[in-house]
């Protein structure tokens, strides 16, 4: 198993430009296989060693998430193998259900007040600016952070940005966006938009450090995701102000629709809003 693996893992970087974190994760997932299923050969796969997999790494007490990721990594292998001759039966390992939970946000008050909110400092200005191309676009803090001035189309109105798995995509601004942009990036000369002042990038660790000083000045609570959720936020945004779930998916970069649905699974506003306008009892008494 492990030659197979080997070359199922060059073949992901050489042929579908996998990042170092993803081949890790590949990596990750058959070390935890063979340690808890103690399977090392290809011809000993079955789909029951797959199930009694999952449910020990639940006996010894891993969570849903970390049992999901190692699955995920694991089946993504399967795929090849089966798609390379490797096995018969296409293998799938079954994923640990999680318990769902609806994570919070900004609601539009806070993210009015943070936006309302007037630094007077050079870093304070940057992370205001950084925020603003969070809410506008709904893009990841990694995106942002490793936007350069090139990657800017002023008179069109977008962004090129490069997401997981190196793949590039680009995103439509506001023209209030683009003045903010516009401000920030006349104020250095440098490629990287948010970079320190010998013009290299900057950490997430600073800028989360200077966010949250903004969040402090306004009277904020940090909300869960830091940065994220913004990106959560834009989403439910997006589609409370009728926009295309379809293109709500190629702005957030996901390849499959249900990805997006977990950044904007309704929660007890949605359901609130929702039944005011639905309730039949409220209907009837409007006539």
């Amino acid at each position: 198993m492990q030659s197979l693996f080997a070359q199922f893992r060059r073949e992901k970087q050489i042929l579908k430009n996998a990042t170092q974190k993803t081949l890790g994760s590949y990596a990750d997932g058959l070390r935890a296989f063979g340690f808890y299923a103690g399977c090392t050969c290809v011809q000993h796969l079955t789909t029951e060693r797959l199930k009694q997999w999952v449910i020990t790494m639940s006996s010894a007490g891993l969570k849903p998430g970390s049992i999901n990721s190692y699955a995920s990594g694991v089946n993504s292998f399967l795929t090849w193998l089966h798609d390379n001759s490797h096995t018969n039966q296409r293998f799938r390992v079954p994923l640990a259900r999680k318990p769902r939970r609806t994570l919070n946000t900004y609601s539009a008050q806070d993210v009015a007040r943070i936006v309302a909110y007037k630094p007077a400092s050079r870093s304070g200005r940057r992370v205001m600016t950084l925020l603003c191309l969070l809410i506008d676009t709904g893009c990841r803090i990694n995106e942002a952070l490793t936007l350069t001035r090139d990657r800017i189309d002023w008179d069109d109105l977008l962004v090129t940005l490069q997401g997981k798995g190196g793949k590039w995509r680009r995103a439509p601004i506001s023209p209030e966006c683009r003045k903010v942009l516009f401000r920030w990036v006349n104020s250095h000369q440098h490629s990287v938009v948010f970079c320190v002042r010998n013009g290299g990038p900057m950490s997430y660790w600073n800028f989360k450090r200077d966010f949250l000083a903004v969040l402090r000045a306004v009277g904020i609570e940090k909300s869960e995701g830091c940065f994220h959720a913004f990106r959560r936020f834009f989403g439910k945004s997006y589609l409370r102000s009728g926009g295309n779930p379809i293109y709500l998916q190629r702005l957030f970069g996901h390849e499959s629709m249900a990805m997006t649905q977990q950044y904007v699974a309704e929660d007890a506003e949605d359901l609130k809003d929702a039944h005011r306008t639905l309730s039949p009892l409220e209907g009837l008494k409007k006539r």
